[in-house]
């Protein structure tokens, strides 16, 4: 069997002559480095509207395979020749993928801070400028994508000329939404196949290597990464090890998203319940560093191995990364239109300084999103982004049908919400509101009790990056432990700092909310708990909840170290109406209990 490196270089070869069939238009995908210097990052998003003036929308990625086969094979072929373009080439995909992480360049010319350059990234995580700044990198990666899809498309001719330039017009890249109703959905089998099928606009069915199952560097630069990252010829998710001759697991991935999905859907459902945009934007980035993990590997530690898309300096290079990030922004623009009077508010950074952002700078919806231009100079911020439209784009739920008015798209948009991000709770109580032995948890005015962990940590005596994994353990018989959520913080290393430096710093509280109510319906379906009445479920969970806390390393931070952390378990009550459409409603009271997490490492104090 011929060894792993000699296979990956004749993949690549492979890769590069089917790049170099890619057709070249005066407008075309291959522009030569010093043409596309001379924008010096100016982003405009696609330009192309409708005969109406309307924008066309980002689609779900199994909605894109399965309804639309021609954007979907365009989209095939021109992530596959952007991934095969010039890596020097400043809008080739290894360098946008550059922009995010590693190796800590500026782009295009766009200045960084001086003493900044070199250590650190454009990208902002862990503040109010996360989701804004990557709107307008969506919108770059898609401009990119775009004009490889209308060079593929120009290669129609006859009858079928019209079709394809109509599908190749109101492409928009796709998103993939990880965080979809509890209906059993896996990881899409496109992410998997090492091979796909395509249409080429020409004629024919072709098979190609699969740009979405992984990006192959060509070359691999030692220089631009550091450790492990220095010898591996391939994204890879899931590894089976350090080494250069290391495989992907993607059947792992997808096993880990399967256990891990309904967590991710009510922290999601968790998320819009927020009445503040920035602490909206806080949980759902919590899902976001979920989603890394469990698409990379490497976060549970126990031996395993971290793949590209866990840390935030490699991230972008693994093909998953627009999709999910597409996902993220789509997410934002759904409570922005069920929300249109609130948005962001100003907060200091802390310790999430980047190449154009000194630590504990105060930030708000007018600071520069750097390295993003606008054409009519200066750089985009986050007011000037507030509207997708402006950068050409709309998703399924966000587009305004016909004469509809602002009211009644955003009671459309927050139907939506409740329809697919509801609590997985409302579905379980209304297929089983008492179970088998009798046990009621759903009382008949529609109530019952939501439960939840809420979390904090002071930002100074934190590593950049951690993972706390709630469980319910099992029987005292057995080891079984039943994982309930996580709460993930997920930054760049290099945001690290001295112990001084951190001591020095302004410190932040960082807050999360981790939902129980779905793990505790399946104890009392299972005979394990009485209800979900306080009486019940307070000295269950004294008994039966823990937590460990883990590094972005994967490696067990010691319970005496948890000082900085403080778990609560509380409670509200909830009503779920008649309507599907309608929101679950939650009272505004709060109840909280102590002692179940109190005397415990990360335990509140009373």
């Amino acid at each position: 069997m011929p060894r792993l490196w000699f296979v990956q270089i004749v993949l690549q070869l492979l890769f590069v002559l089917f790049a170099a069939c890619t057709p070249v238009t005066a407008a075309g995908p291959h522009r030569t480095l010093e043409q596309r210097q001379s924008r010096n990052g100016v982003v405009t998003g696609v330009g192309w509207r409708d005969a109406n003036g309307n924008v066309p929308v980002r689609r779900e990625v199994r909605d894109l395979q399965a309804n639309f086969p021609e954007q979907w094979s365009l989209y095939l072929l021109a992530l596959s020749a952007l991934q095969w373009a010039d890596q020097s080439d400043s809008r080739s995909y290894y360098a946008l993928a550059s922009i995010h992480g590693r190796p800590y360049r500026t782009w295009e010319n766009v200045p960084g801070l001086e003493g900044r350059i070199g250590t650190a990234s454009y990208c902002p995580h862990g503040n109010i400028l996360f989701m804004g700044w990557h709107r307008p990198y969506l919108a770059l990666f898609e401009e990119e994508v775009y004009k490889q899809v209308q060079a593929y498309a120009a290669e129609a001719r006859g009858d079928s000329a019209e079709r394809w330039r109509s599908a190749a017009n109101s492409f928009r890249i796709p998103y993939w939404d990880w965080a979809k109703s509890n209906d059993g959905s896996s990881v899409p089998e496109s992410f998997t196949q090492e091979r796909i099928e395509v249409t080429r606009a020409s004629g024919g069915r072709h098979t190609i290597w699969n740009p979405l199952y992984a990006f192959y560097f060509h070359p691999l630069i030692p220089a631009d990464f550091e450790s492990k990252w220095s010898h591996l010829n391939s994204t890879q998710r899931w590894p089976t090890s350090d080494g250069s001759d290391s495989r992907s697991n993607q059947g792992r991935m997808a096993e880990v998203y399967g256990a891990q999905r309904r967590n991710l859907h009510d922290h999601v459902d968790r998320a819009f319940r927020q009445s503040s945009i920035n602490r909206f934007a806080n949980t759902v980035e919590e899902a976001h560093g979920w989603i890394h993990g469990v698409v990379g590997g490497g976060w549970e530690g126990n031996g395993t191995y971290k793949g590209h898309m866990w840390p935030l300096e490699y991230s972008a290079f693994d093909p998953l990364f627009m999709l999910h990030h597409t996902n993220v922004d789509r997410l934002l623009a759904m409570y922005q239109a069920a929300h249109p009077d609130i948005y962001f508010t100003a907060e200091n950074i802390g310790l999430t300084g980047n190449v154009f952002l000194l630590d504990n700078t105060n930030v708000d919806a007018n600071t520069e999103l750097l390295p993003f231009r606008k054409a009519s100079g200066g750089f985009w911020t986050m007011n000037d982004a507030r509207n997708t439209t402006t950068l050409g784009y709309a998703y399924p739920e966000t587009t305004r049908v016909g004469q509809m008015s602002v009211a009644e798209h955003t009671d459309a948009v927050k139907a939506s919400i409740a329809q697919l991000y509801g609590s997985s709770a409302r579905g379980m109580l209304a297929a089983q509101p008492v179970t088998a032995s009798g046990r009621l948890v759903l009382a008949g005015d529609g109530k019952f009790t939501d439960w939840a962990i809420d979390t904090k940590a002071m930002s100074n005596d934190l590593p950049p990056s951690f993972v706390v994994r709630f469980s319910l353990v099992g029987d005292f018989s057995s080891d079984q432990t039943f994982d309930v959520g996580s709460w993930v913080k997920l930054t760049h290393s290099s945001h690290e700092g001295s112990m001084d430096k951190r001591a020095a710093t302004i410190q932040k509280t960082y807050e999360g909310s981790v939902s129980l109510t779905a793990a505790l319906i399946d104890q009392v379906a299972a005979g394990k708990l009485e209800s979900l009445d306080s009486k019940d479920v307070v000295p269950f969970l004294k008994d039966k909840l823990t937590w460990k806390v883990l590094t972005g390393e994967g490696n067990p931070i010691p319970q005496k170290q948890f000082d900085p952390f403080t778990f609560e378990v509380v409670s509200s009550e909830a009503h779920i109406p008649n309507s599907p459409s309608a929101a679950i409603e939650y009272s505004e009271k709060v109840a909280r209990y102590p002692e179940v997490t109190v005397n415990k490492a990360g335990g509140v104090v009373i």
